[in-house]
C-alpha cells in the first residue's frame, strides 16, 4: 500500500447532523482504498485529534507517510500533534479554485495547476515565470504560501501520483445518498459496498501473472508507443543518455531506478525514457516498477457479531450509556444537493436542437445529420 493518505471531512444530513471524517489511499491498481472511517458532531480540532490518534493504531508516524487535504485549520493542527514526523500536502484543486477567486484572469488557474504538478524545478519556474507575467501579485501569493506543500517539484516526501483530494471527494459521491441515514444503517451501507469491491477487485487480479496490475501495465504500454524513435546512448554500466523527439537529452540511472526527468523516482513506476533505457540494456521492465505495485490483495471484510446481551461487550464498553448527540436540527427541509466549494462554479448544460424529425418517432438522435 501506497502510504499517502487523503484525508477529509463531509456533512452528514439525518436527523442529528454531525460529519464523517474519512481516510483513504490507493491500492495497487490505483483504486480507491478507504482507510478509517468515523461519525463525529462536527469537523473541529477535538474530532480530528481523536480520529488520528485512532489512525495510528494501524499506520505508525514516520517520514515515509504523507497526508493530502484540504486547508482546514484542524486537520493541520491535529496531523502536528498526532503525525508530526509525516508530511502534509496540500490539494492542487483546492489550490486552483482559491486562485481563480483571488484572481480573476482566466490562465492564472492552468498555469497554477500546471506550476504544481511539474517533475522538475526547471519546469515550475518557467511556468512561474508565465504566472509572474500575467499577475504579479499571484506570483507572489504562490511563494509566500509556501511550495513545499503544495507543489510536487518542491515536495521532499514520496507523494507519488496524488496530488489532490480526489479520492476522498469520489468516496464522498459514493456515501452521497447514505448520508441521510441513521448511524448504524450508514456505517452498515459502507461495510457492504467494502465487501462488493475487494470481492470484485479480487476477482480482477487473481488471474494476472505478469506481478503487476492492469493499471501499471497499461501505463507501461502508454509509455512503450511514446519512446519510440528515441535516440540512446550508453554512458556507463546501467547508465544512458536518452534523447527524445524534442531534441531534450535526459539521463537514466537503472540501478538507481532515477531518470534527469524526476517522472521515474517520483512516481516509482519507468517514464518513457527508462523505458527506451531498458529496450537499449534488454532487461525486463518489470523489475524496475516499485513493490507498492505489485497484487496483493487485503482480506475480506467480516459482518458484525450479533450480541444478544451486554455481558458479551468489553466491560469499558458495557459500561457506557450512549445517548444522541445534542443537536439542533436546522429549520426547512434538507439540502439533498452540496453547496458549492469556494471558486467551484456550476457547469451550464448545453441543449441540442433537432429537426422536426426527430421528435421521439423512432428517429435516431444520435446520429442525425440534420441536426442543427
Amino acid at each position: 500500500m501506497r502510504k499517502v493518505v487523503v484525508v477529509d471531512a463531509t456533512h452528514l444530513r439525518g436527523k442529528y447532523a454531525g460529519c464523517l471524517l474519512t481516510a483513504s489511499a490507493q491500492d495497487e491498481n490505483y483504486q480507491i482504498f478507504p482507510l478509517a472511517f468515523a461519525i463525529v458532531d462536527g469537523e473541529n480540532y477535538k474530532s480530528w485529534e481523536w480520529f488520528f490518534h485512532k489512525l495510528l493504531s494501524f499506520l505508525p508516524d514516520n517520514d515515509s507517510v504523507v497526508f493530502v487535504s484540504d486547508r482546514h485549520a484542524s486537520i493541520y493542527q491535529g496531523l502536528s500533534k498526532v503525525y508530526p514526523l509525516a508530511g502534509n500536502c496540500a490539494c492542487i484543486i483546492h489550490l486552483k479554485r482559491n486562485i481563480k477567486t483571488l484572481f480573476k484572469e482566466r490562465q492564472l488557474g492552468y498555469l497554477v495547476s500546471k506550476a504544481a504538478r511539474a517533475f522538475r524545478m526547471g519546469e515550475f519556474y518557467t511556468t512561474l515565470t508565465e504566472i509572474r507575467s500575467i499577475n504579479q501579485r499571484c506570483a507572489d501569493y504562490l511563494v509566500d504560501i509556501g511550495l513545499q506543500n503544495r507543489t510536487r517539484s518542491h515536495f521532499l516526501g514520496d507523494r507519488l501520483n496524488i496530488i489532490t483530494s480526489n479520492l476522498a471527494e469520489s468516496w464522498n459521491s459514493v456515501l452521497r445518498d447514505a448520508r441521510e441515514y441513521p448511524v448504524i444503517p450508514l456505517v452498515e451501507f459502507i461495510r457492504k459496498k467494502l465487501v462488493s469491491w475487494f470481492t470484485s477487485r479480487r476477482d480482477v487480479v487473481k488471474d494476472v501473472d505478469a506481478g503487476l496490475t492492469p493499471k501499471v501495465n497499461s501505463l507501461l504500454a502508454a509509455s512503450f508507443e511514446i519512446c519510440g524513435g528515441y535516440d540512446v546512448r550508453k554512458l556507463d554500466n546501467d547508465e544512458y543518455e536518452v534523447q527524445d523527439l524534442k531534441g531534450a537529452s535526459f539521463v537514466v540511472s537503472l540501478t538507481d531506478r532515477s531518470c534527469s526527468c524526476f517522472e521515474f523516482q517520483k512516481l516509482s513506476i519507468p517514464c518513457s525514457h527508462a523505458i527506451a533505457a531498458v529496450l537499449k540494456a534488454n532487461v525486463k521492465v518489470e523489475g524496475l516498477v516499485g513493490d507498492v505495485y505489485t497484487i496483493e490483495y487485503a482480506e475480506h471484510v467480516l459482518p458484525p457479531v450479533e450480541l444478544n446481551t451486554s455481558n458479551q461487550l468489553a466491560d469499558d464498553i458495557a459500561a457506557i450509556s450512549l445517548h444522541p448527540p445534542v443537536t439542533r436540527r436546522p429549520p426547512g427541509r434538507p439540502r439533498k444537493k452540496r453547496f458549492f466549494s469556494r471558486g467551484e462554479v456550476k457547469m451550464k448544460k448545453t441543449h441540442i436542437r433537432y429537426c422536426s424529425r426527430c421528435k421521439g418517432n423512432g428517429h435516431n438522435r444520435a446520429t442525425c445529420k440534420q441536426a442543427v
